[in-house]
């Protein structure tokens, strides 16, 4: 076995973060940090259960749901079941075959509007604070050609196509929720967001077994493009989007999947979408797609460096292709482990599910400018998903699966995410740490202070708290809840520390510290975010050829940092690292490859961040990238300027 050149130059690298060492985290409380003017914690946007106000799987056990959702403060986010169930008893439109029946839309709307939710739904009315939903389509009830009827297709007609699909979501967001500044009992909230169809290229291709049956790609992108045209007719508010891709592993086979798939996407359907959707799963194991069962390999991650490859590549596409980003919605992401999804219940399993998904999160909260929602992937019984064991992704599980024989629902170990977050709010300030294996955030709300650190990595991190633009005076208190997996069972720590001792962070584990002040800090400066865009995407890479990346019309007055982000998907026998000069002056940096290794995968796709002196940084600059030896791609090139901002009032 050849011992990969990218392994032996990280062995090198990154041992000063590994085997117990100390990091050190910079929190400056006296400065706010914004992203496009985006500062606060959205909970909504990010504290998110897969579910409903009117769930029926809390029915009878509404003591758990108010945990959830009024202790916990959690928000209900996403319902992919209404609008099939609407679908299933519809009527066809008798002057328009393969069309729902408008008639039909505005009886059943007002029904559900005002006896469903209005009346018999008065006793969820409370959790309507809580509400912040996306609804979707599902292939089997909106395809082309399949019947409105699923369970008995003879009883029901024929859908005609994107466009009757369409039409049909439309008069369901108007005709099934209450217009803005009608009393609650007139009908639900609207929806803020509609995805045509839940993961359709899985649906319709990947998993279909016989060639002959799957649709080609740019049918299903047409049907997305015939869908949007047509809801837009009814409701222009409420944003439509897709296609919601299953697995966006853009650098399989050389990139080709990105230009069969998302870039395609994009150049046929950008024009359509409100947004664009996509799924992130990291695989605790995986069957490798080599036909044994029995046989499983792992970690295949996400978290980290591909992350944020894979945004920027989408960021950088959209801005190259239409002069802007258009806005991304990630309807689900968390943990997958193919070894054990079809066991019964345990509780490290829970653990395999739950750990990414705070340092996803926390990627994702780099970017509220863009990001529209993120949704763990949590559905609370799931019962619909039972075959021989219960669906596995559950907030809820029955005693019995533990031990004993009762089967009163209680909460499995995910709750012990919302658990760890239940608190933290407030206005964002300015982190950072060059570990880039340890993920840092900060928020200010009144008296309160919370600092989030994240381990992406399986070794055990000691972290050293440093203060900035703060007296040590001012606590009154420091406690830190730690989420981490002990003796195989995922553990939710609470303890009260010494701010001056620091933390240990534990394998793969999310900290939040929380500060009690005795006076509130108050920021009194501010640092905004920016970031430049390159149209060079996706350049295959020859030994010593430079590529060059211009960045015109940067606002240099007041700069801070400056950093290049170069997304890269190479071969695993190849150097990861490559040269870098910025307006002719060789720029040396601190290399460290971010997340776990991808050694499973056909090759590595990462991010690798360039920190640029100032003194080098121009209105307009010409970067040059350059490695020493053939193979892969870089994929996208962008830079990221922090600035002194006005004084925060």
């Amino acid at each position: 076995m050849k011992t990969s050149r990218l392994l032996s130059i990280l062995f090198l690298i990154i041992p000063y973060f590994s085997f117990g060492q100390t990091s050190e985290v910079k929190v400056a409380f006296d400065t706010k940090y914004s992203v496009e003017g985006y500062s606060d914690f959205d909970r909504k946007k990010y504290i998110v259960l897969h579910s409903t106000q009117m769930e029926n799987d809390f029915k009878g056990l509404e003591e758990l749901k108010d945990y959830v959702i009024n202790d916990l403060d959690v928000y209900l986010g996403r319902n992919n079941g209404i609008m099939g169930g609407v679908m299933q008893r519809s009527t066809e439109n008798t002057k328009k075959k393969g069309y729902v029946d408008p008639k039909y839309m505005k009886k059943a709307g007002k029904k559900y509007r005002l006896t469903v939710y209005g009346k018999n739904g008065k006793n969820t009315h409370q959790y309507e604070p809580h509400v912040d939903e996306m609804v979707g389509g599902q292939v089997h009830y909106f395809w082309t050609g399949h019947s409105s009827n699923l369970k008995e297709p003879e009883k029901g007609w024929t859908i005609q196509g994107g466009d009757a699909i369409g039409d049909f979501m439309g008069q369901f967001i108007n005709e099934f929720y209450r217009n803005e500044g009608e009393p609650i009992t007139k009908g639900p909230l609207r929806p803020k967001y509609v995805e045509v169809i839940n993961e359709p290229l899985y649906e319709l291709i990947d998993g279909v077994k016989e060639e002959s049956d799957r649709k080609p790609v740019k049918e299903i992108f047409q049907f997305h493009n015939d869908a949007s045209v047509a809801f837009k007719k009814h409701n222009q508010e409420v944003m439509i989007g897709g296609y919601t891709a299953a697995f966006p592993f853009f650098d399989d086979r050389n990139f080709e999947q990105w230009n069969e798939r998302m870039q395609l996407f994009y150049d046929m359907s950008g024009e359509y979408m409100d947004f664009i959707s996509i799924h992130l799963y990291d695989f605790n194991k995986h069957h490798l797609s080599d036909n044994d069962p029995s046989t499983f390999d792992g970690p295949i991650n996400y978290t980290g460096g591909r992350i944020e490859a894979t945004l920027d590549l989408m960021e950088s596409y959209s801005m190259a292709k239409y002069g802007k980003i258009i806005p991304l919605l990630i309807s689900e992401y968390g943990g997958r482990d193919h070894s054990t999804e079809w066991k019964p219940w345990f509780a490290e399993r829970d653990w395999d599910f739950m750990k990414s998904m705070s340092p996803m999160m926390m990627q994702f909260m780099q970017r509220p400018n863009h990001i529209l929602k993120a949704i763990p992937f949590m559905i609370p019984k799931a019962e619909w998903g039972r075959k021989k064991n219960p669906y596995p992704w559950r907030l809820l599980r029955q005693e019995f699966e533990l031990e004993g024989e009762s089967e009163k629902w209680v909460f499995t170990e995910q709750i012990k995410f919302y658990e760890l977050w239940s608190e933290v709010k407030g206005q964002r300030v300015q982190t950072s740490s060059v570990n880039q294996n340890l993920l840092t955030d900060a928020y200010i709300d009144g008296n309160t202070a919370y600092i989030i650190v994240s381990n992406l990595k399986r070794d055990v991190q000691n972290i050293h708290l440093n203060t900035l633009g703060f007296n040590k005076n001012n606590i009154k208190s420091t406690s830190v809840k730690q989420l981490y997996l002990k003796e195989h069972q995922p553990t939710l720590s609470n303890e009260n520390i010494d701010f001056n001792h620091g933390i240990t962070l534990e394998s793969e584990a999310t900290a939040i510290v929380k500060v009690e002040l005795k006076e509130g800090a108050n920021p009194n400066k501010e640092i905004a975010e920016s970031k430049y865009y390159s149209d060079n995407i996706l350049e295959e890479i020859t030994a010593n050829k430079s590529f060059e990346y211009d960045f015109k019309g940067v606002d240099v007055n007041k700069t801070v940092t400056a950093q290049l982000r170069i997304g890269i998907g190479r071969p695993h026998h190849t150097v990861a690292f490559p040269t870098v000069s910025i307006n002719g002056k060789e720029v040396k940096y601190h290399q460290e490859i971010q997340g776990q290794s991808q050694h499973l995968r056909a090759q590595y796709f990462t991010l690798i961040n360039v920190e640029i002196p100032q003194d080098l940084l121009a209105e307009n600059n010409k970067v040059k990238v350059t490695y020493p030896d053939n193979g892969g791609h870089v994929s996208s090139v962008t830079l990221k300027i922090t600035k002194e901002k006005q004084v925060v009032k």
